[in-house]
């Protein structure tokens, strides 16, 4: 097993679940900070929600190991390029009538961006920050570059304090979830 696997990096990895379930939370709790209708994601706005949280993954994470991008955190995790792309997207759905959904897209990516730097800011690890500014900061390497993505994920396990917070906090969410639904289903017709 990699030096990557057994732990020396996997502490600070957000992984999809936990990239999901942040997300989600946000946006709920956004929702009725800000009194959003509806308060809950459903149908357009849950898949906006669930593409939009993984989605600088999706675009780095398999261009790095292609060797297109130099790091699994660059083009898509960088702010310079993710804050034009939001906005344009944030702007192009608010003109076609969806609201709810441009700010759900704008929360998710912007969710990824956070669950991937909070505990670099936390620590202090400001030279590891240096993906937010991607290309005018050169990328790091980080030793699961050269490691399928899918691969990484399957590898991950549950065996760390980490990764069991980032499931519990998944847990919570789908718990949220259901109890939407379920109360969505049982309002009367008016």
């Amino acid at each position: 097993m990699s030096e990557f696997m057994r732990g020396t990096r996997l502490h600070r990895r957000v992984y999809p679940l936990g990239h999901l379930a942040l997300g989600y939370l946000l946006v709920v709790a956004l929702a009725r900070v800000r009194d959003w209708k509806p308060r809950f994601p459903h149908g357009l706005t849950l898949l906006i929600l669930a593409v939009g949280t993984q989605l600088p993954d999706l675009i780095d994470k398999p261009l790095a190991y292609a060797g297109v991008l130099p790091n699994g955190r660059s083009l898509a995790h960088s702010l310079l390029i993710v804050v034009p792309v939001v906005f344009l997207g944030v702007r192009y759905l608010t003109r076609r009538g969806y609201q709810y959904e441009a700010r759900a897209l704008a929360v998710a990516i912007g969710s990824h961006i956070v669950g991937d730097s909070y505990l670099l800011v936390l620590r202090q690890e400001w030279r590891e920050l240096g993906f937010l500014l991607w290309p005018v900061v050169p990328g790091l390497q980080y030793p699961g570059d050269d490691i399928a993505p899918w691969i990484r994920i399957l590898n991950a396990g549950f065996d760390s304090p980490h990764l069991q917070f980032q499931y519990l906090l998944f847990v919570g969410a789908a718990a949220i979830w259901l109890v939407s639904v379920y109360r969505r289903r049982r309002r009367p017709v008016t």
